[in-house]
């Protein structure tokens, strides 16, 4: 599963989504992240033992998913940005879900120029755009903070 969260590593994230999916890989893909020291021992800090972490820009994850090796391995990929899992299904085959958990609310920005789609989901209208292009590109995107929460198609809300 590809997560768009832009909280990248958290509770929901760690503890629930990957004792859910049974994972035993995270990849944290953001050309940023990767350049911080601080905030990768801080995200790392949040990963549950017996799951592996990796950080990787958007150019490294999509040649690591393409790796052969990569099939045997349970990932769950998490991004921070809309564009960046454009970018990912864009050039890898197989992605079978993109998840929608919390996107919009945390870099401050004006909430007024947002559309909220879901609980946890506020994009601007070039957002709006990119989530089309995903859409277009034929994987089936949810809207679902948790496991637990109701399951939104996202062309159902869109």
């Amino acid at each position: 599963m590809l997560r768009v969260d832009d909280r990248l590593i958290h509770g929901q994230v760690a503890v629930v989504w990957s004792r859910y999916l049974g994972v035993n890989r995270i990849v944290v893909v953001n050309d940023e992240v990767v350049k911080n020291e601080m905030q990768i021992m801080s995200l790392k800090m949040a990963v549950p033992e017996g799951i592996k972490p990796f950080f990787v820009t958007v150019d490294k994850a999509i040649s690591l998913l393409n790796n052969p090796k990569s099939q045997q391995l349970k990932i769950f990929v998490i991004v921070d940005k809309p564009l960046d899992a454009l970018k990912i299904v864009q050039k890898v085959d197989g992605i079978p879900l993109v998840n929608l958990g919390n996107y919009g609310r945390v870099n401050g920005e004006k909430m007024n120029e947002k559309r909220q789609l879901g609980k946890n989901i506020f994009v601007k209208k070039d957002e709006e755009q990119i989530l089309q292009d995903l859409l277009k590109a034929g994987v089936k995107i949810n809207i679902q903070p948790v496991p637990t929460d109701q399951n939104l198609n996202l062309k159902d809300v869109l």
